[in-house]
């Protein structure tokens, strides 16, 4: 199966996504497409490396990115001819989500989203602004300034020259937690879960998601592989 996977800027589901991402990518052929914002956060998050382990693991793998593609997007325009068997669009931020629902095409991820609906290419959104309410989500690794005492200790362990303190780079951090681990201060937080709200109208633009012709919508990323073994069982 040609799977064309899209990211936006969420940092929430989003190793989720891509821990699910690198278990298709050992049976299907994937071409990955993100927004700038999904490219920051994906740094962020420290999961380059994991971009790179999927798109290394077939010749035909692609990534395709909104900073290459300029404003006309002529990637979008070709996924109609040089078809996929489905879009995946997870997670999608409630900015993008609103922009889909309104049938406005003004980024790639949402040119692409448009595209699939007119190319009849079967769709999977995974929204995460999706219930009314607080939800739990987790921040990227960072450095209490008001805790480190600049001591060096997390530097030393460090194997990928990562850290300068108070800061990370999260460009080279790999999420390993070595440099949490040797913290005397309790300062280096990596995992941390916070609150947030979910405005009552982001969540009723994600049911909306469900109306549109060719999207169907799940709560979770790891809800995809059921929905690809329906969808081959159903072409069977």
């Amino acid at each position: 199966m040609r799977i064309l996977w899209t990211i936006t800027g969420a940092g929430h589901l989003l190793r989720e996504s891509i821990e699910v991402l690198d278990r298709l990518s050992y049976n299907h052929e994937i071409t990955i497409a993100y927004s700038n914002a999904a490219k920051e956060v994906i740094q962020l998050y420290g999961l380059n490396e994991n971009i790179k382990e999927i798109i290394g693991r077939n010749k035909n793998n692609q990534i395709v990115t909104e900073e290459e593609q300029k404003y006309s997007y002529p990637f979008s325009g070709k996924i109609t001819h040089n078809k996929y068997d489905l879009v995946i669009l997870s997670p999608a931020t409630a900015n993008t989500t609103a922009k889909i629902v309104n049938a406005i095409a003004d980024t790639l991820v949402t040119n692409i989203i448009a595209q699939s609906g007119k190319g009849q290419i079967p769709c999977i959104v995974v929204p995460v602004d999706q219930k009314e309410g607080l939800i739990t989500t987790i921040l990227p690794p960072y450095i209490d300034r008001k805790k480190c005492t600049l001591c060096n200790d997390c530097v030393s362990v460090c194997m990928f020259d990562a850290i300068t303190p108070p800061k990370i780079d999260m460009k080279s951090c790999t999420y390993c937690g070595k440099c949490e681990g040797i913290c005397k201060y309790n300062a280096i937080r990596i995992g941390e879960e916070i609150e947030l709200y979910i405005r009552k109208i982001d969540a009723d633009n994600a049911k909306k998601l469900e109306e549109i012709e060719n999207i169907k919508t799940t709560s979770h990323p790891y809800n995809i592989s059921v929905e690809i073994q329906k969808m081959i069982k159903k072409e069977s």
